[in-house]
This record gives structure tokens, sequence and C-alpha cells, in this order.
């Protein structure tokens, strides 16, 4: 166990201003752990073994093995130690299961990921366990009710109450099971409706065969609902490894709410709907370390304590006694932290609507905070989702936002927001880039808003210039846009790639590549000859400019000569700058007076000081 001793004032007294534990304004990330505790999440990839998943080296049942392999890893090294995961396998010859059903194998039960586990998976993808001699394939009609009454049974077994989400990958390419068995047919849907009424989701992963899509209406669509503002829980991939793996990991990452608020739309009638807050995207960091205790029989984490300790009286301090306080008249005005709660806690919790205004009136520049994305939420209201979209509809119609006054937490002051209405975004997969919904943004209070500094004024590039340059912005252009997932953090990148190697006991690769460095032979490819062309432009024009400037201050400074007989004039002789150059004292020349010496003598001077010095001194030692 260790402990940290912080030293208080003798008075006990803590200033408000630097009391960091009492500011009610959680970071994000320990919003997330503390849901992530609360809220754990089980998986449970359902895998499809008939003869038509496995017809190949590269075959869709081992791209399904790795995906639950690159899961399983992506649980342990972000340190997501709460979610449970397990892996079931349907039309194996061999059987195991606690209901004994015919071709069903638990292969892992539902239980914390580990790297045994890892490793199995990968020797059944990589092919070092003999997967047919292992477990078999049958090419018998599996019931798929008993699968998803197996799946319950896993399910069930879980003791933890603290596992709020739970769900079914099921990776499957058998379209319409049961086709010629009615019987068996609906016992299924009736299976798969009591998963939905227990609160388990089904997520169909499904798999084309090589001679025929997959039909989603023939079977599931009578199993998996849907309605005009639910989530997508059917994704349609073909055999790649990384479609599967893409479109898994998009729903992989279970989402937990940051709050759960209502949205007063018209409070006077009493229209109330419920929504739920959504951090989008945060920074990824490296893990934090753990303190370890290896000094014991086993290995064990350390527990960590922190106590107060009086400056004066070296006792230790209770939480009663801290006070907080506040200088005013140059007094201490003493609360205490309940006294503080109330003061700041004042209004009804929730978003309640003022008016719309056009989306023109939300400035890129309002956005001072982070922004969060907001849900409809049914548990709170019957109703919420259906309200939610026709309201999401309307705004998106209407090309309108919403002004409304939020406050998220209790113990938080009122802010406005503005919330802006999203359209849902496929890919050509069918796998979502933008979900519907809304985004509830911050808006500034005057205050908030400072006047930009004074900027230089900018002299435009010739329009010559911007012609030579047009042809390469054109051809260095990103095919549908700038997508930063497609170039992680080379650093993290290292630091998870190490750490995997090393769980896995591999050796550590000497490098990672660095998507962030530019592709130098594309650029060339695309572009090489236009950036050739404006160089050579840039500099003929850069020239012509310096002569210019350098022709005119020649001619001012032969002006000034001839107005007076100043000491800048006649160090700007030849003789006077042959006598500095034989006292050596060159560089106390101006570089007016050393660009005029030069011109005379017939040298074209260069741009630097340093180096017309050097002409001026190379000059008279030729002359030696």
């Amino acid at each position: 166990m260790s402990s940290t001793a912080t030293l208080s004032s003798s008075s006990s007294v803590v200033n408000d201003s630097n009391a960091s534990e009492f500011d009610v304004e959680e970071e994000i990330e320990e919003v997330e752990k503390q849901l992530a505790n609360l809220n754990r999440d089980a998986v449970l990839f359902v895998i499809d073994c008939s003869p038509s998943m496995m017809n190949d080296e590269d075959s869709p049942f081992k791209s399904a093995i790795r995906c639950a392999s690159t899961v399983m890893m992506n649980k342990i090294i972000t340190s997501n130690d709460t979610d449970l995961m397990g892996v079931m396998l349907f039309g194996t010859e061999k059987s195991q299961n606690a209901l004994e059903k015919k071709h069903i194998y638990v292969l892992q039960p539902i239980d914390l990921p580990d790297i045994h586990r890892i490793i199995e998976l990968n020797d059944i993808a990589s092919g070092q366990i003999d997967f047919c001699q292992e477990y078999g394939n049958t090419s018998e009609e599996v019931t798929l009710g008993d699968v998803f009454w197996a799946c319950n049974d896993l399910f069930n077994s879980l003791s933890s109450k603290t596992i709020k989400i739970k769900r079914i990958f099921l990776i499957t390419d058998q379209d319409n099971p049961h086709a010629t068995n009615p019987v068996l047919r609906s016992t299924a849907i009736t299976r798969a409706k009591d998963l939905f009424e227990s609160n388990i989701e089904i997520n169909l992963f499904s798999v084309n065969k090589s001679d025929e899509e997959f039909n989603f209406d023939t079977f599931y669509s009578k199993i998996i609902p849907k309605d005009d503002f639910g989530d997508n829980l059917h994704f349609n991939t073909t055999k790649d490894f990384n479609v599967l793996l893409n479109q898994i990991m998009n729903k992989e990452s279970p989402r937990r709410s940051l709050f759960s608020l209502p949205l007063r739309l018209f409070e006077g009638e009493g229209l109330t709907i419920g929504i739920r807050g959504f951090s989008t995207i945060v920074e990824r960091t490296k893990p934090p370390y753990k303190l370890v205790h290896m000094r014991a029989e086993t290995t064990r984490l350390a527990e960590t304590k922190t106590k107060w300790i009086c400056a004066d009286t070296v006792q230790e301090l209770m939480a009663e006694d801290m006070k907080y306080y506040f200088s005013y008249g140059g007094e201490k005005i003493i609360f205490t932290k309940e006294e503080l709660t109330k003061i700041r806690d004042f209004g009804e919790k929730g978003l309640t609507l003022i008016g719309f205004k056009p989306t023109s009136a939300l400035k890129y520049h309002y956005n001072i905070g982070h922004p969060y994305f907001i849900y409809p939420d049914e548990e709170q209201y019957e109703g919420s989702r259906r309200t939610f979209a026709a309201l999401h509809k309307k705004m998106i119609e209407k090309d309108k936002i919403a002004i409304c006054a939020a406050k998220i937490r209790n113990g938080t002051t009122f802010t406005f927001v503005a919330l802006k209405a999203q359209p849902e975004i496929l890919d050509e997969n069918g796998l979502q880039i933008q979900p519907p919904g809304m985004n509830m943004i911050s808006l500034p209070f005057a205050d908030d808003l400072r006047p930009l500094p004074h900027q230089a004024e900018i002299t435009p590039a010739p329009d010559t210039m911007v012609d030579f340059i047009k042809p390469i912005i054109t051809n260095l252009q990103m095919k549908g846009g700038y997508n930063p997932s497609q170039f992680p953090n080379p650093y993290l990148n290292r630091f998870f790639s190490v750490l995997q190697d090393m769980a896995l006991n591999k050796d550590i690769e000497p490098e990672t590549s660095d998507a962030t460095l530019p592709k130098y032979g594309a650029i060339s490819k695309r572009a090489g000859d236009y950036i050739k062309v404006f160089n050579a432009e840039a500099d003929h024009q850069s020239q012509e400019i310096y002569q210019s400037q350098d022709s005119e201050s020649v001619v001012s400074n032969r002006a000034s000569s001839r107005g007076s007989k100043s000491l800048a004039s006649s160090q700007g002789s030849q003789a006077d700058m042959s006598t500095l150059y034989e006292s050596g004292k060159v560089s106390k020349a101006t570089v007016v007076q050393l660009r005029e010496f030069l011109n005379n003598v017939g040298i074209k001077p260069a741009k630097k000081k340093d180096e017309l010095v050097q002409q001026v001194e190379t000059y008279f030692s030729s002359l030696a």
C-alpha cells in the first residue's frame, strides 16, 4: 500500500479556487471511466462454422476468428478491464454447451479477456490448431433456435449486476435458415424475440457467398427490429478481413452516455422527451500505468490513499475538518462543502427550448467548448424517438438550429447551447460514417468573445503565380477528402505495438509505419513538373523584386550623397572601403554601402551581409 500525505494550513481552510477535488466539472475521461464501471459491456461472438464459411484458406470463418482476437486484444491494451467477451461456434461436429444442444460449441465462455484466450484464437486462425480435427464441422442443419437459447443461457449465467449492455455479434452467410421447416423457423424467431425482451441485442454481420449475395429480407428482417430513428443492427460484408473488422470495431465500442436529460420542447404544455449525451471524439492517450507490489508471493496492485495533515499539529484531517473559502474585502468567507453545493445548484437539470434560428447564425468561432452528440432516450419518456425524429427531420428541411438553455449536471450553472441536426451518412459498404442525431454546441457569452489581434497586411501574389499554383493544388487533392482515421498517431501505434508483442511473447518489431510522413514519390509523380516550373518562376519574380528594391536604395543613397558630405557617403567610396579592409573592419560597413561598392566594381551583390562582407574581402585579396 502506498500513501500520500498532504500538508494543510493550521486553519484547515482550503481556497475554493484550488480545491480541484470539489470541481463538479469532471474530465470527460474520468466520467467515461466511471460509466464503464457502472455499465459494463458483454459481447458474445457467435460464428457460423458451416462448410460454405470454411471453403478456402482465407475463409470468412478465419476472418471472423481474427476479428474476435483483435477485439479482445483491443480491450486488453486499452486497459478496458471491465467489459466481458465470449466466443461461441455453431455448425461444429462436436458439441460443448450447458444445454447439451447438438452442433453448438462454446469455445470461450463470457468472461474477462486474457492473453491465453487471444493465443487460442490466433492459433485457430493461423491453422496451428487443426479445426476439423479438434472441433469438426457438419453439413447438417443446425437449429438456430437452439443457438439463440444457448446464447441466452450464457448471458443468464453472469452474476454481475453492473452488466448493462449485452450484445451478440452473429457472423453467418446463411440468409434463409429452416426454409423447409416452418416449425424450426418459427421457434428461431420466437427465441430471437426472447433475447430482445431480455435486453440482449443481436448485431448481424452477414457474409456474401461466392455465387449470391446475402438477402436480409428473407429471414433476419423478422428478428432484427427497425424504426424510423433506430440503430442499424445489420452489416453486410464480404469475406474480406479488413471490411469485416472495420464494421465490427465500429459496433464494438458500446455507446455509454455521459448524461441523461429531459428536453422540454414546450414547457407550458408539458411536452418533454428524453435525450442522452455522448462524447464523439476524445483524444486517445496511453493508458495510465498502475503501481504493483512485487515483494509478495504474487504480484498484486498497490492501493493508493491520500491523507491531509495539518501543518501545525501534524494531525490527520477528516473530511468534516475541511472548509472552503472565498476572499472578499480582505477577509476569508468560509463555507462548507454542502453550502457551496447549494449556492451553485439552482434550477432543474435539463434542456429547455428557447427558439430557432437559421443555421447560418451559428458561427464557426462560437464553438469554444467541448461539443456533445445527443440522441433520443426512450427509457425516460415513451415516444421520445418519434418526437426527436420528427424534430430532427424538420430542422434539416428548414435549415434551422435550436437554441436551448442547458444544465447538464447538478451543481453547475446554466449555459446556452445550439442544437444542430445532422443526417445519417453511410459508405459504399453500408458502414455508418455519420449517425443521425444532433450536435450540442455550447454558445459563448459576450465576455467570452474577444477582439482579434491586429493582423499584418499581406500583399497578394501576382496573377501569374496564382496560375502556376493551381495545377499543383489540383493534382495533390486527396481522394475523398482528409480522413483523420487514415493517419494514426505513430507514437501511440508504436506503444501499443510493443505492448502487444510483449504480451504475446513475440519479437518486438524494430519500427512501425508512420502514415503522417509525406509521400514524396506520389507528390513528385503527380505534380513534380508543376512544382519545378513554380519554383523557377518564384525565383525569377523574387530576383526582379530584389533588383528593383536594390536599385531604389542605390538611387536614394546617391541622392543623399549629393546633398551632403556625410560619413556614410565617404565610406561608400572605393578608397574608404579599402581603408576598412586594411584595418579589418569591413563588417562595420552597412549593407547599403557594401552593395553600392560591389555594384561600382562590377560584382553582383549577395543577399546576406555575411556574404557581402566575404565578397568585398575576396575582391581586395584578389588585388594583392
